[in-house]
């Protein structure tokens, strides 16, 4: 489940400190959300941000689409030759 951002749709109502700041909430995808203020009651709004990705310094395009990781996970690579056909150089490796 993710966790959703909200904030207070106009600070100068009256509203708490925890709306005001913002908050998260943990709801299923299918969940409507949240309009009012767990705590005061006061309107609030869904806030859109951006998404944490993860980033594995170890692992980077040019060592994952390696001729010997792609060959022991398994996929082919099709290189084209001079007269237009595909071959797959990974066969013979």
């Amino acid at each position: 489940m993710p966790n959703y951002n909200y904030r207070a749709t106009d600070p100068d109502q009256q509203s708490c400190e925890h709306c005001e700041a913002g908050f998260e909430e943990l709801q299923a995808l299918s969940a409507d959300p949240l309009t009012e203020c767990p705590q005061c009651g006061a309107p609030i709004r869904r806030v859109i941000q951006k998404p944490n990705a993860m980033t594995n310094r170890r692992w980077n395009t040019k060592k994952m689409l390696s001729d010997g990781n792609l060959k022991r996970l398994g996929f082919k690579k099709l290189v084209k030759e001079s007269d237009g056909k595909y071959v797959d150089v990974l066969q013979d490796k």
